[in-house]
C-alpha cells in the first residue's frame, strides 16, 4: 500500500515536468531572442550583402553558395537587347513555355527584331534559355527577390529584362561549347526552288543564295519553274536555330551529319 502511494504522488511531479521543460526551452529562446533574432532580419539583412557574409560565418563549401558572389545562382534574368538577333532559341529551348518573342524597336522595317518575354510564374529558373543563347545576351542574375501582389506583374517584358541587365548585377552566364559531333542543316537540292525564304529570315544572315547552272528540260519533259539558286550556309556563323527550316516551303532544308 505504501509502495501505490508513493506512485500516485510520483505520477503528479512528472506531469510538471513534461510542462516545465518545454516551457523553460521557450523562455530560453525568447531570451536570447531579445539580443539577437534567431532567423536573418530580412529585408535589412541580406545574405549576398558580403559583410553580413562574414559576419555569419558564410564561407566557401556551403551549401548557399562560394565566396561573396554565389556561384552558379539562377535567379532573374538580365537581357542586353542590343545584342539580341532575334534567333528565338531561348523560346525554343524553354521546357515551361514561358518565353513568348514580342517586338521591340529597332528591328528591321521587313521584319521586326523580337526579344524574349519572360513570365516568372510559369519560369522554372533551369537556365536552358541562357546555355542556348548564342549571343550570350540573356544570362541570369543573383537577384532573388520577385516579390509582387498582381499575377500579371510576374510577366517580365524585354524592356523590363532590359533593365535588370542595366542595374549591372552579377551575371552567370552558362554557356556550352559545341559540341563536335552537332548536326548541321542540309539541303535536299531537287526540292529547293529558290526562293530565298531561308537567306531572307536568317537571323545570322549566314546563308547566301549562288546561282546553279539551269537544268534543260530533255526531250518531252517540262522543267520545273524555279529560281536557279540554292542556299549555302556557313557553319561558322550558324547557331542552329532552325529558322531556315521552320521558313522553308518546300521542306528541303533539314537537321543531317554532314558527310
Amino acid at each position: 500500500m505504501a509502495g501505490a502511494q508513493v506512485e500516485e504522488k510520483a505520477k503528479p511531479s512528472r506531469s510538471i515536468l513534461w510542462v516545465a521543460r518545454p516551457m523553460l526551452t521557450a523562455a530560453r529562446q525568447f531570451g536570447r531572442s531579445l539580443l539577437r533574432p534567431s532567423t536573418i532580419v530580412y529585408p535589412f539583412e541580406r545574405l549576398e550583402d558580403p559583410q553580413f557574409r562574414d559576419r555569419v560565418g558564410v564561407g566557401s563549401g556551403m551549401p548557399i553558395g562560394v565566396g561573396h558572389i554565389w556561384d552558379n545562382y539562377r535567379g532573374v534574368h538580365a537581357l542586353n537587347i542590343a545584342t539580341c538577333i532575334s534567333c528565338n532559341l531561348c523560346a525554343f529551348s524553354c521546357p515551361d513555355l514561358c518565353i513568348d518573342m514580342v517586338t521591340v524597336p529597332g528591328g528591321d522595317p521587313k521584319h521586326a527584331k523580337k526579344s524574349p518575354q519572360i513570365d516568372y510564374g510559369k519560369c522554372s529558373y533551369c537556365g536552358f534559355c541562357s546555355d542556348a543563347c548564342p549571343e550570350g545576351c540573356l544570362t541570369m542574375t543573383t537577384r532573388y527577390e520577385l516579390s509582387v501582389t498582381k499575377r500579371a506583374e510576374m510577366i517580365f517584358s524585354p524592356q523590363k529584362l532590359q533593365e535588370v541587365f542595366d542595374r549591372k548585377l552579377p551575371m552567370n552566364p552558362v554557356r556550352v561549347e559545341r559540341p563536335a559531333n552537332e548536326d548541321a542543316i542540309l539541303l535536299e537540292p531537287p526540292l529547293c526552288i529558290g526562293c530565298n525564304a531561308c537567306a531572307r529570315d536568317c537571323p545570322t544572315n549566314c546563308i547566301t543564295m549562288l546561282d546553279i547552272p539551269k537544268v534543260e528540260a530533255k526531250p518531252g519533259e517540262k522543267v520545273a519553274k524555279r529560281i536557279w539558286k540554292e542556299p549555302v550556309i556557313n557553319d561558322s556563323d550558324c547557331v542552329r536555330c532552325g529558322t531556315c527550316i521552320s521558313v522553308c516551303p518546300k521542306e528541303c532544308l533539314f537537321w543531317g551529319t554532314r558527310t
